[in-house]
């Protein structure tokens, strides 16, 4: 079910103790005005933004702010000759202003007061779509994106407006629309964005006339393609997605727009990634691939670290998919490499959470490539890799990161306790897949809780091998059967069998101990 956004006025509630460790990390990283932030985090928690989310939304919220803030001298200049105007534009921008009367609503009521004045007046078209569209961003500011998007759409409706700047209002509409869809699960607003980019925006923005604008759209409609794309079954909006970014890249170079053209290629990256999993298709995995390789020409560390580290980990996430599938441990060996470039960028101290997803991912191409070489040592890593995520992704504050964690732990001891024939590995493994199933349980999700059982008994069946215990032996068995159970019932005829091939070798395993202990 989506989750959207109250798009009501600033709501007053205390995140209390909440964020609390969101706000100390953004007053640290973001040097912000610990006041600001307050403000912002209690819209966040109004929205009832899940703590995973609640970072970013925060970061992006600031960025949005101090953008606003850093515009006041050009709105200002806007309005040098109109002075009742300018006098209710420098009091709405004194309430963006840090401080005891910070306050986003004041601000907007102001911006309307002058919008109003500046209507009346007959002021210049581009200046009353400038005054919309900074109550607009205010808006956004305030994760108010539907009203952001209205706004935005009154902008673009002022009569007799340019039609490039009636182009932009009329983008940033359907950003708003997308940055709603992709932040809390809209499906309907990513389709109204999809919509609005395909007819309106491009309608507005001819390639033969304004190419660059043209590619622009086509790179937006891509993203948004690719995040609707990503969380439905099928492929046609991925499809729809690569030929997107392929037409915004016919006008993209990398010799007019190196960064525009960079960030195009790291999104056909995704959408060739995503599309290659779901097809099995190595020769796409590879192209996705080479487009992560030529954003990252431009994409530098030292010039944009933010952004070179997002492509970075996309480029692992690629390599990682292409490793596993060819079984190639020279790729899995690059995919490790590129994750540990990354926790560079992504610092514990700097990103919490997502230090420990990229560790997370660390510890996946570690635990693949470790399968395929000999020895312990690798897996080992992968180990020790997992173990560090949960530093950060406690049960607490992420339950369902935690439990891919345990899960993928338990993936990794599982694996080194039979090629060590370790008991001691084999017993963690046990442990961790349990911890995994605190969350995973069998009424939230049957179908995931048999995935992990499955795994557990898996583990207990190598150990009761190992030490020749009857008990355990009967544990796994009754773990099995309720795991036949549940695959029976939801008709995955594939697991079913399976897991009654498990429960035959385990009659079997039981019944030689016994054997052995008579004799």
């Amino acid at each position: 079910m989506n989750r959207a956004v109250r798009d009501d006025s600033e709501g007053s509630a205390d995140p209390g103790s909440v964020y609390a460790v969101e706000l100390e990390l953004a007053c640290r990283v973001l040097s912000a005005d610990r006041s600001d932030l307050e403000h912002l985090l209690a819209r966040i928690h109004e929205a009832q933004v899940p703590l995973r989310q609640a970072y970013g939304l925060l970061k992006h919220s600031w960025a949005r702010l101090n953008a606003l803030r850093g515009s006041q001298a050009e709105v200002s200049g806007l309005f040098e000759d109109e002075p009742e105007v300018l006098r209710l534009v420098e009091r709405a921008f004194g309430f963006l202003q840090p401080g005891g009367t910070f306050s986003l609503d004041d601000g907007h009521v102001v911006f309307e007061r002058a919008w109003g004045i500046c209507s009346e007046h007959g002021g210049a078209p581009e200046l009353r779509a400038r005054l919309r569209s900074i109550q607009a961003e205010v808006a956004a500011v305030q994760l108010r994106y539907r009203s952001a998007a209205r706004l935005y759409e009154q902008a673009a409706s002022v009569p007799n407006l340019d039609t490039a700047l009636k182009w932009r209002y009329q983008l940033q509409r359907a950003r708003a629309l997308e940055d709603l869809g992709r932040e809390f699960m809209d499906r309907a607003a990513l389709e109204e964005a999809i919509g609005l980019y395909e007819t309106v925006v491009l309608a507005l923005a001819p390639r033969e006339e304004r190419p660059q604008d043209w590619a622009a759209t086509q790179h937006h409609l891509g993203n948004a393609l690719g995040v609707l794309g990503h969380r439905q079954l099928g492929t046609w909006l991925l499809e729809r997605a690569i030929k997107a970014f392929e037409n915004a890249l016919t006008e993209r170079s990398r010799e007019r727009t190196p960064l525009g053209w960079a960030a195009t290629q790291n999104g056909l990256g995704n959408a060739l990634g995503i599309l290659a999993q779901r097809h099995g298709d190595t020769d796409m995995l590879e192209r996705s691939v080479e487009a992560f390789e030529s954003a990252l020409e431009v994409r530098k560390r030292e010039e944009v670290p933010q952004d070179w580290a997002v492509t970075r980990n996309n480029h692992a996430a690629a390599l990682l998919a292409l490793g596993r599938r060819k079984k190639d441990k020279t790729i899995l060996k690059h995919a490790s490499d590129a994750y540990k470039d990354v926790l560079g960028v992504w610092s514990r101290e700097r990103a919490p959470l997502d230090w420990a997803a990229t560790m997370n991912n660390l510890g996946t191409a570690l635990r693949m490539l470790g399968e395929l070489r000999r020895g312990p040592r690798t897996l080992e890593q992968a180990v020790a890799a997992y173990r560090s995520a949960l530093a950060e992704r406690t049960r607490e504050r992420v339950p369902q990161d935690w439990a891919v964690t345990q899960n993928d732990l338990g993936a990794a001891l599982h694996k080194l306790g039979v090629r060590e024939s370790d008991p001691g590995a084999l017993e963690s493994a046990i442990e961790a897949y349990g911890n995994a199933l605190q969350e995973w349980t069998r009424e939230r999700g049957p179908v995931t809780w048999a995935m992990t059982m499955a795994n557990l008994a898996a583990a207990r069946k190598a150990l009761a091998e190992l030490s020749a215990d009857v008990d355990l032996v009967r544990e796994a068995l009754s773990e099995f059967q309720a795991v036949a159970g549940v695959f029976r019932e939801a008709s995955h005829a594939q697991y079913y069998e399976l897991a009654t091939e498990q429960i035959a070798l385990l009659r079997k395993l039981e019944k030689r101990i016994r054997l052995a202990q008579l004799a």
